[in-house]
């Protein structure tokens, strides 16, 4: 088995990416429930988070998907679904604090919303993009300091199209108030820590980018791997990591889509 050292070899080869990080579904249901029934592994675990472990994920077990802020778009409507029908309390992870960046397709995709409209007389999709944040000023300025063009709070609106769709019994944690406060940790650090949670405390819905030329590809080398390589280290085991989009498919921007409803909470059309 290739090394989690070995980083370029892995992010050059899908195959060998895929049987590093990702475990099958119904392995990773097997794994969660054999893990959190073997009380060494719990404890260790447990010690090595310093005890900082979000009370759900005590109480249930859980699905996760973490975003600096969550919004019912078409990734996560199907982590949802695909995390009740296996029996898993779905949980979003939350950081406010997390810089805003244009760059960052996922972010991009926060102040201007794709919205995904009838199928025209072509059969194409139509996909209408409305930017509903002056870009410029917040460009590095901090996810809870947004306001959108109308005034209101980027994060309270995201929050309020959750009332749009038919989602229910599901659970945010916000990582500075619900979980821990990070006290300038590096991202790997973070990582290190959330992926040791998803040990025996839960199981990831995540898909990590690796083609080239992406940005977030270039996180996937630097701060991914080297986090999963130490959690592997530290427990002899891996982080429980399922892909939650069709791995063909994840680069797609399909899965940011919001339903036009959304269009209902946005108060003036000059914004479209």
């Amino acid at each position: 088995m290739t090394s989690i050292g070995d980083y370029n070899k892995i992010m050059s080869d899908r195959n060998i990416f895929n049987q590093i990080v990702y475990t099958p579904l119904s392995e990773a249901l097997r794994l969660l429930g054999e893990r959190q029934k073997d009380k060494k592994l719990v404890a260790k675990v447990k010690k090595l988070l310093n005890n900082n472990i979000p009370n759900i994920c005590k109480n249930k077990k859980c699905g996760i998907m973490a975003r600096q802020l969550a919004t019912p778009n078409y990734d996560t409507k199907m982590f949802v679904s695909l995390a009740k029908e296996n029996n898993l309390h779905p949980v979003f992870l939350e950081y406010f604090d997390d810089k805003f960046t244009s760059n960052n397709k996922y972010k991009h995709s926060l102040g201007q919303l794709h919205i995904q409209n009838k199928i025209d007389k072509t059969g194409k999709e139509c996909v209408e993009k409305i930017t509903i944040i002056d870009f410029n000023k917040y460009n590095g300025k901090k996810l809870k300091d947004i306001k959108t063009l109308w005034g209101e709070s980027l994060v309270d609106f995201h929050k309020k199209l959750f009332g749009l769709y038919d989602l229910k019994d599901f659970s945010f944690i916000e990582e500075e108030r619900d979980w821990y406060k990070k006290k300038n940790e590096k991202p790997i650090d973070f990582y290190t820590n959330f992926f040791l949670l998803v040990t025996c405390y839960g199981i990831l819905f995540e898909n990590f980018l690796i083609s080239k030329g992406e940005d977030e590809s270039k996180f996937t080398e630097n701060v991914i791997l080297p986090a999963l390589g130490k959690v592997v280290n530290l427990t002899g085991i891996k982080p429980l990591i399922v892909p939650l989009s069709p791995l063909d498919l994840e680069e797609s921007s399909f899965w940011y889509n919001h339903l036009s409803k959304v269009k209902k909470l946005i108060p003036n059309k000059k914004y479209e």
